[in-house]
């Protein structure tokens, strides 16, 4: 390499003795290469946290599915987290346990329509971040300010869920009342039955029937049943006994066969 080779690279590169002895380089060259580098670091690192998720908890989660009116799973990227709207139960639709129950099916589409594939923003109560199934327990917002939690409630899409109390009960009973004197949504069916004193037909209810369930046959009669999907395992005169779907029963003659078998009993 020529000697004015050798110069103009020191020009663009020049490097000065540090005070322990080291070369430090120094220059316009260099700064731009330098910066260069930590700008494109700092696009890789944000890419990657896109791609992993993020943090789910952050403003702006997208609604990645929804389960039922009252229940949504949120995420960014490969990483989703289940959130549990507070203060409003639902009718239900997927309950392991439970039938479908009046006005569910409308709720969930309602829920589905209104959040699936959108941006919102979670809010949260300072001493309940989740339920014990471990669900983030939040406030649903939606970009344009929509406060969902409380539309479910003012349009008749679920009760107020007045278990655990919130900051926003006493609002939210409010606008209960307002839906259930217009007999809106849910409320139907009680108002119906304020004026006729009888429950809506099943030909005229705005909801999936349920078809009634055969009698057990006399191989399966007093037998303890478990639910293959909640392996939760029912007595004879428990709750939900026979609401079990069929194909999701299982008999067992004792407990002990039943526990042996990796089922619990109902709470209830």
């Amino acid at each position: 390499m020529s000697m004015s080779t050798g110069r103009a690279i020191s020009s663009l590169f020049p490097i000065r003795r540090g005070r322990k002895g080291g070369w430090i380089p120094r220059g316009p060259l260099f700064a731009l290469v330098f910066w260069a580098l930590v700008l494109t670091l700092g696009l890789i690192g944000v890419e990657l946290w896109i791609l992993s998720g993020g943090d789910p908890r952050g403003s702006g989660v997208l609604v990645t599915e929804v389960m039922d009116g009252d229940t949504i799973h949120v995420g960014r990227g490969r990483r989703h987290t289940s959130v549990r709207l507070i203060g409003v139960d639902a009718p239900e639709t997927v309950h392991p346990e439970k039938p479908i129950q009046f006005y569910g099916p409308q709720a969930s589409e309602f829920t589905k329509r209104s959040l699936q594939g959108k941006w919102v923003r979670l809010e949260f109560e300072p001493l309940d971040p989740v339920d014990r199934y471990g669900r983030m327990l939040a406030y649903v917002f939606l970009e344009e300010g929509t406060f969902f939690n409380q539309e479910l409630v003012r349009q008749g899409y679920a009760r107020v869920y007045t278990r655990s109390p919130f900051r926003y009960l006493d609002q939210f009973l409010v606008y209960q009342e307002e839906a259930r004197q217009a007999g809106l949504g849910l409320w139907i069916q009680e108002r119906t039955y304020e004026r006729t004193k009888r429950p809506i037909p099943p030909s005229t209810a705005p909801s999936i029937s349920v078809p009634p369930r055969e009698p057990p046959s006399p191989a399966t009669a007093g037998k303890i049943i478990g639910n293959v999907r909640s392996k939760i395992y029912h007595l004879p005169g428990q709750p939900y006994y026979d609401q079990i779907s069929e194909k999701n029963r299982v008999y067992f003659d004792t407990e002990e066969k039943a526990i042996q078998a990796g089922y619990r009993r109902a709470r209830n």
